[in-house]
């Protein structure tokens, strides 16, 4: 894991976007300020957090059921807290502890989400519509919010039943279609048929069914293939 100086100067180049599952992992962010309450709130919807500080805002404190708030002065020490840390957040208003914080965080091998430049964990902007989620990240904060502006009109209310619809079939697909090569390429055809996503917007059944003719043809080639038939509706 690279150094605390190397990721003061880090590029958001070298990191790579990835999903993380932070069930059972602990986040612990320092500092109780408008900051502090804003990274806890979005890390609190993913897994653990711990909160601590020596003043917390009253939004802070209503929110306590959903995470661990630690009433410390932390300019007395705040090693112990980065115990059992899996994302540490130095956000507090003295720009010195918060580098000491990182220091130590990253000497634990402990991952920073800085929130004076970039740490080794960098927040995008998100949008989510149902079981969709896009991030976007730039280096400048004006175009990612153009971006997310952007991409929040065209990210219609069909894309989420078509997200619906393929998570439906896809299950179907497994079981009567042997290949993924061939099950790739009918989830394609199925993206591709305008039909389908003019009929989203008015009766899903009615998109659900063409798709699946999609997914007969594509096993009624298989057959001609000599793979064994294997039927939409079998069920083990």
């Amino acid at each position: 894991m690279a150094g605390p100086k190397e990721s003061k100067s880090r590029s958001r180049r070298s990191l790579i976007p990835l999903f993380l599952d932070l069930e059972g992992k602990l986040v612990v962010i320092f500092g109780g300020g408008k900051v502090g309450e804003r990274k806890a709130r979005l890390f609190s919807d993913y897994g653990p957090v711990k909160v601590v500080s020596r003043d917390f805002t009253d939004d802070l404190w209503a929110m306590g059921g959903k995470l661990e708030l630690v009433v410390c002065d932390l300019t007395t020490g705040f090693e112990k807290y980065l115990e059992g840390a899996f994302i540490a957040i130095p956000a507090t208003s003295d720009s010195e502890l918060n580098r000491a914080i990182e220091v130590e965080a990253s000497r634990r091998g402990i991952l920073v989400n800085r929130v004076e430049g970039t740490g080794n964990v960098v927040v995008p902007s998100r949008i989510r519509r149902g079981s969709i989620t896009i991030a976007i990240s730039t280096e400048n904060p004006g175009l990612t919010k153009y971006l997310r502006l952007r991409l929040e009109r065209e990210l219609t209310e069909n894309y989420q039943e078509m997200a619906r619809l393929l998570s439906q079939i896809r299950p179907e697909l497994r079981e009567s279609i042997p290949k993924q090569e061939d099950r790739a390429r009918v989830i394609w055809s199925i993206l591709e048929d305008e039909e389908i996503w003019r009929q989203l917007g008015a009766s899903y059944e009615k998109a659900y069914m063409r798709a699946r003719l999609h997914a007969c043809q594509d096993e009624r080639d298989s057959l001609d293939a000599g793979d064994a038939p294997q039927s939409l509706h079998r069920r083990d």
